[in-house]
């Protein structure tokens, strides 16, 4: 098993640019939605961050499912912005409520949060992992850090193959026909996927240590960096930085 959104990356029409190109244009649009006090530029920035995975072709279920998870957590976090004690302007029960402020406050931070989201996506529906790592180790990044990094992703497929072959050796063995035999065969799925991943985890610490850890494995070789694309991508940033000082100043 494979996550969905490094397939996307694998095809994506930006698969082969240079991870450099496309770092500068997510991590302006992040740097963009997060500091931006502006509903519509943080609104831009999602429609922006949208319209480029469109034309990395990025298939719109991966985007979707990628971007659930998160917009649930935003959701969430708007709510507790939303809701004070005391009554609202706009909703009160007992000793809660919304007023007009709050509120404001709450959709805000929610645009900023699901642009920047947007921002992070698209990087890593282009990207795929190895590429990322290849460019921390380039950018200098430390090589404990890096190798953290790299032992996670390894270690994200470990347990989805082991969480796939038990799942299928349990439906064989007809551990979901009922609602009682499924709780029984998903908590015995869990402790032995737990098993299963410190075991394979352990391995691949030792695996990596005997080659000298992430440093000794062969860089990904880097592509050539595509002027046109970067001042694209600069212009882009710097057009909705200025809109959004703009919006702060007025």
């Amino acid at each position: 098993m494979r996550p969905t959104l490094d397939d996307a990356a694998w095809s994506s029409r930006w698969r082969t640019r240079s991870t450099l190109e496309k770092s500068l244009l997510c991590l302006g649009l992040l740097l963009v939605a997060a500091t931006t006090t502006s509903l519509v530029v943080a609104g831009l920035v999602g429609v922006c961050a949208v319209g480029l995975a469109a034309l990395a072709r990025v298939p719109v279920g991966v985007w979707l499912r990628a971007m659930l998870g998160p917009a649930v957590f935003v959701g969430i976090g708007a709510v507790t912005i939303a809701v004070t004690l005391g009554p609202g302007d706009l909703w009160s029960l007992g000793p809660i409520g919304v007023d007009e402020g709050s509120a404001s406050r709450a959709v805000l931070v929610a645009a900023r949060a699901l642009a920047a989201t947007s921002a992070m996506v698209l990087l890593a529906a282009t990207t795929p992992m190895v590429d990322l790592l290849a460019g921390l180790r380039r950018a200098r990044v430390p090589e404990v850090a890096v190798d953290i990094a790299a032992v996670t992703y390894r270690m994200i497929f470990a347990l989805l193959d082991a969480a796939s072959a038990i799942r299928a050796a349990q439906a064989g063995r007809l551990g979901y026909a009922s609602g009682r035999a499924a709780r029984r065969s998903v908590g015995q799925l869990c402790a032995a996927v737990l098993v299963a991943a410190w075991d394979k985890a352990r391995r691949l610490e030792d695996g990596l240590a005997g080659r000298g850890g992430v440093a000794a494995v062969p860089l990904v070789p880097a592509r050539s960096v595509s002027t046109p694309f970067v001042l694209a991508a600069g212009g882009l940033v710097l057009g909705l930085a200025g809109l959004s000082l703009r919006a702060g100043l007025a």
